[in-house]
């Protein structure tokens, strides 16, 4: 799935023992995706989660 990064914010992630996630939002919208990154997946989950400010 491909969404446009300009005005997405996300939560701040949270690391659990097997995954982490975090919630990527728009600041127009009340809803937002839950994006899980699985253990081995946190240089992935790192890059993704520079690219877009954390909500505030």
């Amino acid at each position: 799935m491909t969404i446009p990064c300009a005005g997405l914010v996300r939560s701040e992630i949270k690391e659990r023992l097997l995954n982490s996630s975090f919630v990527v939002s728009s600041p127009e919208s009340e809803q937002g995706r839950k994006i899980i990154f699985p253990l081995v997946g946190r240089k992935e989950r790192n890059e993704i989660a520079a690219a877009l400010s954390v909500a505030g």
